[in-house]
């Protein structure tokens, strides 16, 4: 191979590398902000309950207890 063809696929490999980079980053920014989207609802919905049943903190963390010894979170 010709030097010229040798640099020609590196540039070419270089480029790859770098697009295959920035779509990484979108990507974890789109996870990102779908995360910050759930915390958001999990708060909101654990305010909802706090209102409805005072209770809520005392309860949850009996059935997070259970849950924890009984489920398999692979299988949900």
């Amino acid at each position: 191979m010709r030097e010229g063809e040798v640099e020609k696929q590196l540039k070419a490999l270089q480029q790859e590398i770098a697009l295959a980079g920035e779509e990484v980053e979108a990507l974890r920014r789109d996870q990102r902000a779908g995360i910050d989207g759930l915390r958001l609802e999990l708060e909101a919905l654990r305010q909802c309950l706090v209102r409805l049943n005072p209770d809520y903190e005392e309860c949850f963390a009996e059935v997070w207890a259970t849950v924890m010894q009984e489920t398999d979170p692979e299988a949900l």
